[in-house]
């Protein structure tokens, strides 16, 4: 009966050829994952602990009406920002650029449903010099995107503090797959937050590189969103970032942009929880937390 493979010596049988088959694609497999591993650093993973809450960090807190966590985030001297007080959030505006380059609030945990009916319409902030107009986002393919959230200022500052989220001074342009998907439920995981530790504050803002895009009348388009949630507790503070970039396909987790505040503070050139000593700040601006709270 003719045979596949000659059976005499030396000739190869099944068995070997399948054995030779295997070992060079495990040789394979190795030497690829080797490569990998000279040329890709694995990304520096650090739990978040408790940093003392020191005396000139609360003072700087009080100081922002207990609003912005550690006082208003320093910037480079030739970045002028004008700051906006609202009644659920402050925000630092950059008319050079028509948008909010920061925002910063504090979320309590809510104790009653307290629903509000969403705004029909967007306005001009007067307190800025651009004005930018909601009509300069029309069929520019971004989303009026909140910094400072609808629902969650809403439903513990009341009406006239939500209607002050729908002014364009805290409008960024965000893609619809940003916008409504990953970035809400960055807002969901902020009101859990709140909601299971009594208080929290977050501050929130865009991330620019030097190619610059704009919308409508020179509104720059950013490239990525940064939120920095911090929580304060008997043991200290501790705080859990975030680094969105606008390709997001809105399917991914939002566990996937955890990222540290130093790597934040080195892409927009802000300076956060600058009263805090330096050892102190090093240790709580280095770390990238594990995991969610």
């Amino acid at each position: 009966m003719p045979t596949l493979f000659n059976r005499k010596r030396g000739a190869l049988q099944p068995a070997h050829l399948i054995a030779i088959i295997l070992l060079l694609t495990f040789i394979g497999i190795a030497v690829y994952y080797w490569h990998q591993s000279k040329t890709t650093k694995p990304p520096v993973v650090i739990a978040p602990t408790f940093i003392p809450v020191e005396a000139a960090l609360v003072e700087e807190t009080r100081r922002q009406a207990n609003i912005v966590y550690g006082g208003q985030p320093a910037t480079a001297s030739q970045t002028k920002l004008t700051l906006l007080k609202n009644i659920g959030f402050y925000a630092g505006y950059c008319d050079e650029r028509r948008n909010p380059l920061w925002v910063a609030y504090r979320l309590d945990a809510k104790d009653f449903e307290h629903r509000l009916s969403r705004p029909k319409s967007f306005s001009v902030d007067h307190r800025t010099l651009s004005r930018v107009d909601p009509k300069e986002y029309a069929k520019s393919g971004y989303d009026r995107g909140h910094l400072a959230p609808n629902s969650a200022i809403a439903t513990r500052f009341g009406r006239d503090a939500q209607l002050e989220t729908f002014k364009m001074s805290n409008i960024v342009p965000q893609t619809p797959e940003l916008n409504r998907r990953v970035w809400q439920r960055l807002e969901k995981f902020e009101e859990d937050s709140a909601n299971n530790r009594g208080s929290i504050w977050v501050i929130a803002g865009p991330v620019f590189d030097e190619h610059i895009k704009t919308i409508g009348n020179n509104i720059e388009v950013p490239d990525a969103f940064f939120k920095i949630v911090i929580d304060e507790e008997q043991e200290g503070i501790k705080a859990i970032a975030f680094l969105i970039p606008q390709t997001v396909t809105g399917k991914e987790p939002i566990e996937h942009f955890l990222t540290s505040i130093d790597e934040i503070e080195k892409l927009t050139g802000l300076d956060f929880f600058w009263p805090l000593s330096d050892e102190a700040e090093s240790r709580l601006e280095s770390s990238t937390a594990a995991s969610l709270w």
